[in-house]
């Protein structure tokens, strides 16, 4: 049999799998609006007849091709997973397919149908991965080895370090989240969170922690944008929007992101390399490259991504303490650690608790007393300017800013951790009012569904491997505490009111990121032997000292494929279909005249998407001879914000509420009176636009 000859049923299997699962992501109504995604209902099927023939042939093709190997594969299973861990695991994938509702019969339906689609795509995986000819298999084991280098000894004692493989894997995953930036998200906010987060950057590279209170405050007002004695200002914790500075000075804040994205390459190579081996670190860095859950939210401006560097960080003081018995790298890790505590909170309480138990000898060889004092202390000073932030707001070191912000829009307790009839702010995607134990395992179950799919976009669920290595119970010490790690950040996350929501995946979830892709590995590398003593004697000493097993080969070329296939349907699909102006909101653009110099731009609209996208054009400085956008709102209003700037030209734009194709000038410049005119009659908003409209309760 010739080479091509042999390689022709497993491109074919390949082109189907790729086939079967972009038609499968077809079926799924997800869209720019802020909502979970769900699958058609069954009835509705017929009405997507490309898709459904797809299926229908990857369906049937796939069964015809597994009629001889029905034996082997249940074989294959049951040694994986004997006696009752087979049936387990199929419950736990079927659970995680499909995002939980009210509609239990809906919900039911879903489910099988989603199940349903990720079995016929194991079972295409698995006929293309074994129509590997036997030649063509020992090529690609020989290539993977010399790939993934010569494994050594790994535990406390190894001191990682950065090689080539490294370097090239994180400047793939920083360019590619540079160019989602830039060609999906335009390098523009899309979630008010963002565009807090990036006024505050800007307020803080200016030199300042609050600006002047504008003329008209209300007209400028947004969601966590505010206005008080102090000034102009943003209540959000002030960590990311400090990291964000210096791509504020360049221009490019947008990029900040992308750069840390790669960062946590570099960090994740380091941290497993001493817990689990020079090869695993490896093949969890290529994951983590491509992971949509990590290169979607390294697009964003969320601040996620920093957290991680700084977890990641604190983690290597510590194991570096460990190794070296050097304290300053303890002191260096709890420092990362505090600057977690002014970015995401609770995330610094879940970081806390595992590398204060880590350090102390649990999971791990104990540090030095004095590592641990450092490992404290060293959080304590960097946590200083939060505390001085926070008592420049609200006259207590230990009282946010946002927790007044949302008690006194809201009502007390709000966005108080914990159980309280008191909890959450009304939005949609709340499942109940109030917050208690059935919130939050309804929050749960959201946030894992929403990992089975995010995570690595996979077609045949992204999970499957760590329920495998956790139903096998062969576990290692790392891996007990990458486990702990996951348990950690669910308890943290199962007292808080609220899930997160679908915007990036499980973000509140993204402390489980690094752990879930260390097990996805080990899982992968447990299902067979990793290692095959077929090495001759004669061998250089450069040659690596193991071979991986044939069986590995074939897992390795699995995950491959299945990465390959996110990378080219889910990513693309994810980007246009949900990120491409997610919410409506976009750069503010003009075609034809613009408003130029001084001028007052009256924005008729939504809070969302039209004046928060026009608002991120404003100057810090609103003296500057520039346009400066202000939002239409009651007549009285409107004409005391025109009074607030007399020395202005008067504009009046629609935004893309209105024009659904962008920002569209009405008319300017006009003259004050004409402009009083106008604003005389008061202003009509159509109801939002799907894309910013939030989902109903039933999520």
């Amino acid at each position: 049999m010739s080479a091509q000859s042999g390689a022709a049923p497993v491109a074919g299997w390949s082109v189907l799998l790729l086939a079967g699962f972009a038609a499968s992501l077809s079926l799924v109504n997800a869209g720019q609006s802020v909502g979970y995604q769900h699958l058609v209902a069954w009835s509705e099927l017929p009405a997507r007849p490309i898709a459904l023939a797809i299926i229908g042939v990857q369906t049937l093709a796939t069964l015809f091709g597994l009629r001889r190997q029905a034996t082997a594969v249940v074989s294959a299973a049951r040694a994986a997973l004997p006696g009752w861990r087979l049936p387990f695991l199929l419950l736990m994938m079927a659970g995680s397919s499909a995002i939980v509702g009210r509609d239990l019969a809906r919900f039911g339906g879903e489910m099988l149908l989603a199940t349903t689609l990720q079995l016929v795509s194991l079972g295409t995986l698995w006929l293309a991965v074994t129509s590997i000819p036997p030649q063509t298999l020992t090529s690609l084991q020989a290539r993977v080895t010399r790939w993934l280098g010569e494994e050594i000894p790994y535990g406390d004692d190894l001191a990682p370090r950065l090689d080539g493989f490294a370097w090239k894997t994180a400047a793939c995953a920083t360019l590619i989240a540079a160019t989602l930036s830039l060609v999906v998200y335009g390098a523009h906010p899309h979630l008010m969170d963002e565009v807090a987060y990036l006024f505050q950057a800007r307020t803080f590279a200016s030199g300042r922690i609050t600006l002047p209170n504008p003329p008209a405050p209300d007209a400028f007002r947004l969601y966590l944008i505010d206005s008080g004695p102090h000034g102009w200002y943003s209540p959000v914790p002030p960590g990311w929007g400090a990291a964000m500075i210096p791509g504020v000075w360049l221009g490019a804040p947008w990029l900040v992101n992308p750069l840390l994205t790669g960062v946590n390459v570099l960090l994740t190579y380091l941290v497993l390399q001493p817990l689990y081996g020079r090869r695993a670190a490896r093949l969890a860095a290529v994951l983590l490259t491509a992971s949509p859950w990590n290169l979607f939210l390294g697009m964003s401006f969320m601040p996620h991504a920093v957290t991680l560097t700084c977890a990641l960080a604190a983690a290597l003081g510590v194991m570096t303490t460990r190794r070296t018995s050097q304290v300053r790298w303890a002191w260096l890790g709890g420092l990362a650690l505090g600057v977690i505590a002014s970015v995401r909170q609770l995330d610094a309480m879940i970081v806390a608790a595992a590398l204060g138990l880590w350090s102390i000898g649990v999971g791990g060889r104990r540090i030095r007393f004095g590592g641990t004092v450092g490992l404290v202390v060293g959080s304590m000073i960097s946590t200083l300017p939060l505390l001085a932030f926070n008592r420049y707001f609200t006259g207590k070191p230990g009282t946010f800013p946002m927790m007044h912000y949302i008690d006194a829009i809201y009502g007390k307790g709000a966005n108080d951790y914990g159980f309280g009839a008191n909890r959450g702010m009304g939005w949609a995607l709340d499942p109940n009012p109030g917050h208690g134990p059935i919130d939050g395992l309804i929050n749960a179950a959201l946030n894992t569904t929403t990992t089975h799919t995010e995570l690595f976009g996979w077609s045949i669920g992204s999970l499957l491997f760590v329920y495998a290595l956790v139903l096998r119970g062969r576990l290692q010490r790392a891996d007990r505490a990458m486990l702990a790690v996951i348990a950690l950040t669910w308890l943290a996350y199962f007292f808080n009111y609220f899930s997160g929501g679908p915007d990036f995946g499980a973000r509140y979830w993204y402390m489980m990121l690094v752990p879930l892709i260390a097990l996805t590995v080990r899982g992968v590398m447990s299902l067979s032997p990793s290692v095959s003593a077929s090495v001759s004697a004669s061998q250089s000493p450069a040659t690596p000292s193991s071979v991986l097993s044939i069986h590995t080969t074939q897992l390795l070329s699995a995950v491959a494929l299945l990465s390959v296939a996110s990378l080219v349907t889910f990513v693309p699909w994810r980007s246009i279909d949900k990120y491409w102006h997610y919410r409506g909101m976009e750069a503010i653009a003009f075609e034809g005249a613009a408003p130029t110099g001084r001028a007052l731009v009256m924005v008729t609209g939504r809070d969302v998407p039209d004046h928060a996208s026009a608002s991120l054009s404003n100057p810090i400085d609103l003296t500057d001879d520039v346009p400066v956008y202000v939002k239409r709102l009651t007549p009285a209003a409107d004409s005391a914000t025109i009074a607030a700037f007399p020395d202005r030209t008067i504009w009046f734009v629609d935004g893309p509420t209105l024009t659904s194709h962008g920002f569209v000038v009405r008319a300017g410049p006009v003259s004050r009176d004409t402009a009083l005119a106008r604003v005389a009659t008061p202003v009509v908003v159509t109801p939002a636009k799907a894309a910013d409209r939030a989902p109903a309760r039933n999520p």
